[in-house]
């Protein structure tokens, strides 16, 4: 019973702090995001409590480290699931980047390219591609979305307008 009161101490303190101080696991650059703190915590600390209780009522050692894992395992999935859908949604999920304007970097074409553009979500260049050859420096607008890829078109300037 020990390992599991261990284990789900340890499970406990990880959930507690990565809830209070924040993801322990992003601190300490562990799992690159893939699972985040509260997850393994809880699975941990499952895992645990699962131990003590199948230990308590008398179940054999194999049946009770099948029963403690299983469950860890299907409360990190549901748990980590959970947390990435919370985290979308906090974090604004998908937006599209057509009608956005930018500039060509490189030159752009069918074969493709590269642009930049004008939006405070937009941190990085994006590869792109156009119908048409696009000169370097030119103002574009997104016209489609393939991925993160973006296709482009040459901003035409009226010259009537004043």
């Amino acid at each position: 019973m020990l390992p599991f009161l261990i284990v789900g101490a340890i499970g406990l303190l990880l959930l507690l702090s990565s809830i209070i101080i924040g993801d322990l696991l992003d601190l300490v650059g562990i799992g690159d995001g893939l699972v985040s703190g509260i997850a393994i915590g809880a699975a941990l600390a499952i895992f645990g409590v699962a131990g003590v209780i199948t230990v308590s009522n008398d179940l054999p050692t194999w049946l009770t480290y099948v029963i403690a894992v299983g469950l860890a395992l299907v409360a990190l999935v549901a748990i980590q699931l959970f947390v990435s859908h919370i985290a979308k949604q906090e974090s604004g999920g998908h937006y599209s980047p057509v009608g956005l304007v930018g500039f060509t970097t490189v030159s752009t074409g069918p074969a493709g390219g590269e642009v930049r553009l004008d939006d405070v979500r937009e941190l990085e260049r994006r590869p792109a591609i156009s119908d048409a050859a696009i000169a370097a420096q030119t103002r574009i607008r997104v016209v489609e979305e393939d991925g993160y890829r973006v296709k482009v078109e040459p901003i035409v300037e009226d010259s009537t307008a004043s």
